[in-house]
């Protein structure tokens, strides 16, 4: 599957693609909607069961590290020098002191950097690219941007799987993608060229089959993948309901918050980012180490 699109057998798979739209915007707005981190972290972990019920815990938490650690470089930064701070929480080596305006700014980015990641993974990985389309044509988006988003989610995977051909064929002929990170930018450069070129390829050749489809020709346009909305959706869309309508209560009458976090909340929070990083940095090395003496054997 030339996609990013993760075929499983479950009910957030079987929801229309429309359906699954309106849940990506839903989970947007509720993200700047909120300003509590407290009900940042409740809507960050009530969307991890959905995650458990698309079966893709393994790939979401795959998915999810880059934004982990660019949240957990926000907590840190913004904790510690954020000119908004005034009232100290804790202090660590070097006289830096965390404070907890701060703390509070730099959690809310945090957790709502996570959300619409964790919302847009389960859309992406969820929804098949045809599916997609079909559901945006059917919301009278112009077939030719519809063809273009689906083209879009269909080069990622692509480009970097030739990316990987393309390396492994350079290594093949004694390219060394070891050392620093320095010498490694340095060896991957040539690389880059061959890519270019196979990717230039891969759209000429689209550009054919479009036209040897009769992509151009004006009239109603069929579908292989036939969209419906059925009660499951509505189900889901009434729950998304009544959500965003309490949100919006809490965004007009006590301005996003209910005042719930505390000095510890915040202080737990920035722990357990550094714990999680630090595994990850842990795993890391162990590869490293490992692919490192098993190549000497």
């Amino acid at each position: 599957m030339n996609s990013l699109y993760m075929p499983k057998d479950s009910l957030i798979h079987s929801l229309d693609p429309r359906t699954k739209m309106i849940f990506v915007a839903f989970v947007v707005a509720s993200s700047f909607i909120l300003n509590d981190p407290a009900l940042q972290l409740v809507l960050l972990v009530a969307l991890f069961p959905l995650v458990v019920i698309a079966k893709l815990v393994k790939p979401y938490l795959i998915s999810i590290q880059f934004l982990l650690l660019f949240a957990v470089l926000i907590m840190t930064v913004h904790g510690i020098y954020n000119p908004i701070g005034v009232t100290p929480v804790f202090e660590i080596f070097g006289g830096l002191t965390f404070k907890y305006e701060s703390m509070v700014y730099a959690s809310v980015m945090s957790f709502r950097i996570l959300v619409i990641g964790t919302g847009a993974v389960l859309f992406v990985m969820t929804t098949h690219p045809s599916d997609m389309a079909s559901a945006l044509v059917k919301w009278k988006v112009p077939h030719s941007f519809a063809f273009i988003l689906l083209s879009t989610f269909q080069i990622i995977p692509i480009i970097a799987r030739e990316a990987k051909i393309v390396m492994e064929a350079q290594q093949a002929r004694c390219l060394d993608v070891k050392g620093n990170i320095i010498q490694r930018v340095k060896n991957l450069v040539p690389m880059f060229a061959p890519l270019f070129i196979i990717t230039f390829m891969k759209v000429h050749q689209l550009s054919y089959v479009l036209e040897c489809r009769a992509f151009s020709r004006k009239g109603t346009k069929t579908s292989l993948r036939e969209t419906k909305i059925g009660s499951l959706d509505y189900s889901f869309l009434i729950g998304m309901l009544g959500v965003l309508v309490f949100e919006i209560y809490l965004k007009l009458f006590m301005m996003g918050s209910l005042h719930l976090t505390t000095d510890a909340l915040l202080t737990y929070s920035l722990f357990g980012t550094w714990v999680v990083c630090g595994l990850m940095l842990v795993k890391f090395l162990f590869k490293q180490v490992q692919g490192k003496f098993g190549g000497a054997n």
